[in-house]
């Protein structure tokens, strides 16, 4: 390299260094706002995440809340408890049971309830559903057979214009099934009569009434 050469090299690397100490305060004001804009940028998505993080925590609380409440005994309750009670005029007496009640089975003493004409206590009852013991609460419900009615007698009758003939049905008084006869009745423009049936609910017999429809 010649000294002319080495001359202007070290011309220019000076004028290099120079311009770049002595750069304008607007360029390096510049500088350092983009670089605080890009830190802000930096910590808010950090926080977003935080945050994203922090929802899908509680969301996950939440759902085990959930399936705790959904989630029910999957053991047999115990054996219910012998209570002693005595017989109180105008009074049934309703026995204790098992509640389910913070993942552990709790016993309700028994209780008196005053009496409830035509109507009974049905006692509470485990069932099991899909390996869950489910539990149905007692109540009052009509008093009434626990046996079906016997067949429908055979009733002789004859066709009456303007009338219609309503069918004998069985009935339940007194502890037992009594017959009703048959009757007529004049018939109703635009409706039709509806037979009067027997329905099973709750392993009991109940009577609904015929009508016009």
């Amino acid at each position: 390299m010649t000294k002319s050469t080495r001359i202007l090299l070290t011309s220019l690397l000076g004028f290099s260094i120079s311009a770049s100490a002595f750069a304008g305060p607007d360029e390096h004001h510049e500088g350092r706002k983009e670089e605080r804009h890009e830190e802000k940028r930096r910590e808010e998505r950090h926080e977003e995440k935080r945050e994203e993080r922090r929802e899908d925590r509680r969301e996950d609380r939440r759902e085990d809340r959930r399936d705790e409440r959904r989630e029910g005994p999957r053991g047999a309750p115990p054996a219910a408890r012998f209570e002693r009670h005595e017989n109180r005029r105008g009074y049934a007496w309703v026995g204790g049971s098992y509640q389910y009640r913070g993942n552990a089975y709790v016993w309700e003493p028994g209780r008196y309830e005053a009496e409830r004409h035509g109507m009974r206590w049905r006692e509470p009852r485990w069932e099991v559903r899909d390996g869950i013991y489910i539990r149905t609460d007692g109540g009052w419900m009509n008093e009434g057979p626990s046996a079906a009615p016997p067949a429908l007698r055979e009733e002789r009758w004859e066709a009456r214009h303007g009338f219609v003939y309503i069918r004998g049905r069985w009935n339940w008084a007194d502890g037992q099934y009594a017959w009703t006869p048959g009757h007529y009745e004049r018939e109703r423009a635009g409706h039709v009569w509806r037979e009067p049936r027997w329905e099973q609910r709750d392993g009991v017999y109940v009577s609904v009434d015929g009508s016009w429809e």
